[in-house]
């Protein structure tokens, strides 16, 4: 080597231009996931927090009379439209699956089927009735239960949190369930 490559590597090699590019290098990958990931997490639960609003809205006006005899298809439609994170009413129509069931008023046990929800890979009309096994409409002073599972797909899928939300998932969604309570009211 010559003398002055000698003297240019040592230059090199205290020069310290780029050690905030360095710095810059290890923080930003851990700066940005736990950005995508506060923001996963926040889109899920205003999503949660917009199904339980819809749900609730809904099952409201059906237990004071205000929908009259209302179908699947109906509720389905009324509680995605009013859904703001929901995605667009064709999507959320495509998404949803409504469990309607009687609750035993002797025991008081709750339904023994888990809700499920829709395997969007599947192609079904989402407007069709269910069986009479998830939705059945019961009878007056009946006390009904109502689930809802929703099927809505991460923003950030390759991100530890929306890795672990689609963990068990078939068509890469995770889902988003609501429940709540009425009583039919006397006819």
């Amino acid at each position: 080597m010559t003398p002055r490559a000698v003297v240019s590597l040592s230059h090199f090699l205290r020069s310290e231009n780029g050690t905030a590019t360095i710095e810059f290098v290890f923080v930003i990958p851990i700066v940005m996931m736990i950005f995508m990931a506060s923001f996963e997490s926040s889109f899920y639960m205003a999503r949660h927090v917009m199904l339980e609003r819809s749900l609730d809205m809904t099952m409201r006006e059906l237990r004071l009379g205000m929908l009259g005899a209302v179908t699947h298809a109906d509720l389905k439609k009324r509680i995605c439209e009013r859904g703001v994170f929901l995605g667009s009413a064709a999507d959320c129509l495509k998404s949803m699956k409504i469990w309607l069931q009687p609750i035993d008023t002797i025991s008081f046990g709750m339904p023994t089927t888990p809700p499920t929800c829709v395997d969007r890979l599947q192609n079904i009309d989402p407007l069709l009735d269910p069986p009479t096994a998830e939705y059945a409409r019961g009878t007056a002073n009946q006390i009904m239960l109502v689930r809802v599972c929703l099927q809505e797909d991460p923003m950030f899928p390759t991100t530890p949190v929306g890795a672990q939300l689609i963990k068990n998932s078939v068509d890469g969604g995770y889902s988003i369930v609501s429940s709540s309570v009425f009583v039919n009211e006397p006819s």
